[in-house]
């Protein structure tokens, strides 16, 4: 069966010379030549005497870390096929680099992975390269009806949203997120923007079918796996060397679940994958306005903040996480507004989501912030204003509405920015 198959799907095994990616001596570098003709670039670790990983890129491409894992995970007994779809296509690393990689293509490379294994298949990836995944085994199901080879996915920090959430609103994921029942297993470190979204994401994927579990890595941050270990903690540091023991028990514990041999049922397109556009660098304007979401939170030295006692002054509620680079790199301009609108009925107050005290003291102690610092230990203020990105701010007017917002961070003291605050101040 898998001979004929081989056959059929004319495989075509290469030697590739070059590369940009250093690769270890363990792994073979392939060309894999597709009906049709085109060929993908594959490094494939290990033997198939255990599972086999078929490991999709997300949109930032792979780095020689994957390699790493990918060896590490082979010196588990399994197999794992990294396929360098970027480099394949010759398309540029970017969000929107996701949408551009034929699915028959992708269907096709499933089944060229399933003919040269005779284990049972996981898919591995992260961010919107979950996307793929999804998409890529919901459509082998469709046309492979009764046949489990798939035995389930694993996903890191996956991006499952349809487009990019809008300023307090539920996200919207893709329709295969509900359309998907095989098992799978998600992932997220605690400092990143999935962690607070985990259980929500799980649960629109078992309206489906599907079977998920999730660990949340404690005390680690976004981007652990391929981060160099000077510039992580040593929670990082940990996570990175166990990720391929980490995927390993993941992947071994799909294996266990009853895997179904038909796709679900759904009258939508399933085929789509989310917009990796950018929005402009500018405040949105809410229309309707929404009413602001209560916010009663304690500062790190135990004073309490209330948004609804604030009635009569505009306030910029800035919800932001010390490990979010962008979030750091607009306290400066932050903390400029805060002085240009000395005097006014103006404040700034920042939510810190998700982390420890004696983390934001630290924090505080390298970097001035010399704002209101409210914690939001547990995540739950930030989900009741449909947190989803960091930083994520709202400015609301005297009368407790949320007039404006803006998803990511910004120059705050811009001439735009500052005729809209003053604008608000004019309102009574």
């Amino acid at each position: 069966m898998q001979f004929g198959r081989l056959l059929q799907l004319a495989l075509c095994w290469l030697p590739l010379v070059g590369g940009a990616l250093p690769i270890p001596a363990a792994a073979e570098l392939l060309q894999l030549e597709l009906p049709g003709g085109q060929q993908l670039e594959v490094t494939r670790f290990g033997n198939d005497a255990g599972l086999t990983f078929l490991w999709l890129p997300s949109e930032r491409g792979f780095t020689p870390a994957h390699h790493q894992h990918a060896r590490a995970l082979a010196a588990e007994g399994h197999q794992v096929w990294l396929v360098d779809l970027h480099g394949s296509y010759f398309i540029q690393p970017g969000r929107a680099s996701i949408g551009q990689f034929p699915l028959d293509h992708l269907v096709a490379l499933i089944d060229a992975v399933l003919a040269g294994t005779s284990g049972k298949l996981v898919l591995v990836s992260s961010e919107r390269g979950a996307q793929l995944a999804l998409v890529a085994a919901r459509e082998w199901q469709l046309r492979n009806p009764g046949n489990p080879a798939i035995s389930g996915i694993v996903l890191t920090h996956a991006h499952l949203y349809s487009a990019r959430p809008e300023p307090g609103k539920a996200a919207q994921y893709l329709p295969v997120v509900r359309a998907t029942n095989l098992p799978v297993y998600l992932l997220a470190a605690q400092y990143s923007t999935k962690s607070s979204r985990l259980q929500e994401l799980a649960a629109a994927l078992r309206t489906g079918g599907s079977t998920v579990y999730t660990q949340l890595l404690p005390g680690v941050q976004g981007g652990f796996a391929t981060r160099a270990a000077e510039d992580g903690s040593a929670a990082d540091a940990a996570a990175r060397q166990t990720y391929a023991n980490t995927l390993s028990r993941a992947a071994n514990l799909l294996r266990q679940v009853s895997t179904p041999d038909q796709a679900a049922v759904s009258d939508q397109d399933t085929r789509s994958v989310g917009s990796g556009s950018n929005s402009d660098s500018v405040l949105t304007p809410l229309d309707p306005v929404l009413a602001a979401p209560a916010l009663v939170l304690d500062d790190l030295h135990g004073g309490s903040f209330n948004l609804f006692e604030h009635r009569g002054q505009v306030v910029l509620v800035n919800f932001w996480a010390s490990w979010c680079k962008p979030c750091v790199a607009e306290i400066p301009s932050l903390r400029r507004l805060d002085a240009s609108l000395a005097g006014e009925d103006f404040r700034i107050v920042t939510v810190n989501v998700g982390e420890e005290a004696t983390r934001i003291e630290r924090f505080l102690q390298q970097v001035q912030v010399e704002l209101p610092v409210l914690m939001d230990y547990d995540a739950s203020i930030s989900k009741g204003w449909m947190i989803y990105v960091y930083p994520s701010s709202y400015l609301v007017d005297r009368q407790g509405n949320i007039r404006y917002a803006y998803l990511g961070a910004m120059e705050w003291d811009s001439t735009e920015n500052l005729k809209i605050i003053h604008q608000l101040l004019s309102q009574h």
